[in-house]
């Protein structure tokens, strides 16, 4: 049997009303859908709950199909009830921002009912994941490492896991000086030789290695520190001659009338896994269920 929920709350309403228009009324449904409703559980069920010849009554089989549903109705509630006010009394999850992150309102948004505060951190003040290390938040943001196997090996025997959560359009920025700036569209060749600014001292593997995963590791590419504190520090920050990755609703960019952004690579979107991690043995079920909530 597959019958829904809802439609067993609808018969309950017609047990009441014993009239097909009435209980359409209550239910904000058509006289007609309400009868097919409730026409169609009788044909899963295999025996008629209704007798329509004696107007709407319910029959004896009816009568005790409704107390039986009434009960099942009662107890799933409250299960409901019990259950969401566990979920409550856990500790709301802390979840890693840095700022401007472009996928995290979108993440947010899957949380339904379960908790959860945002620490700020600056990118440049912990190392990759340490943050988890320390037990100062829950959940990190981050953009996918799987792919480099130090980097995934490295999080494995920290204990830590991970979740892809979705997909970022990225960009490529320069100064309009830049020699590729005055280019109409941008092939990966033309990266090649190129320097690539890196904004964080403390995750600088990582990033190194997030760049050799858009552009390619075959470019010659050279790397300079660039250090911000925030992604919003990208407003003020001075690129010289380097080029530089960002998110492309990253505004700390996109609102410079100094720089240029290629949307594209070779004529194809630029684009990177987005990943949470947090801890795999944490006691706080909710992580866990945010997690799943954020799942892609």
């Amino acid at each position: 049997m597959d019958m829904r929920l809802e439609t067993l709350r609808e018969f309950v309403v017609f047990a009441k009303c014993q009239n097909f228009s009435a209980a359409a009324l209550e239910l904000h449904l058509s006289q007609p859908a309400m009868s097919v409703h409730i026409a169609n559980l009788e044909k899963e069920l295999g025996f008629q709950l209704v007798d329509r010849k004696r107007g709407a009554e319910l029959t004896p089989a009816g009568q005790r199909f409704l107390a039986g549903v009434q009960a099942a109705l009662a107890s799933y509630d409250e299960a409901v009830r019990a259950c969401d006010e566990l979920v409550k009394s856990y500790p709301a999850v802390r979840i890693k921002t840095t700022g401007d992150i472009p996928f995290l309102p979108d993440l947010l948004a899957r949380a339904g009912g379960i908790p959860f505060e945002l620490i700020e951190l600056s990118i440049d003040s912990l190392a990759p994941l340490t943050e988890l290390d320390k037990e100062i938040v829950d959940i990190s943001t981050c953009y996918d490492f799987s792919f480099s196997p130090h980097l995934a090996a490295d999080a494995e025997r920290r204990g830590i896991a991970t979740a892809l959560v979705g997909e970022d359009r990225m960009r490529i920025c320069m100064k309009k000086d830049h020699p590729l700036a005055s280019l109409s569209a941008l092939r990966r060749e033309d990266l090649r030789g190129a320097t690539v600014a890196i904004t964080s001292s403390k995750w600088y593997d990582f990033m190194v290695a997030q760049a050799l995963r858009l552009f390619g590791d075959d470019l010659d590419l050279t790397f300079r520190m660039i250090p911000v504190a925030s992604p919003l520090s990208l407003r003020y920050v001075d690129l010289g001659d380097a080029i530089a990755s960002c998110g492309i609703n990253t505004e700390a960019l996109t609102d410079r009338d100094d720089v240029v952004l290629f949307d594209e690579l070779d004529g194809r979107p630029l684009t990177l896994d987005q990943m949470v991690a947090y801890r795999a043995d944490d006691p706080n079920p909710n992580v866990h269920a945010l997690i799943e909530a954020f799942r892609a």
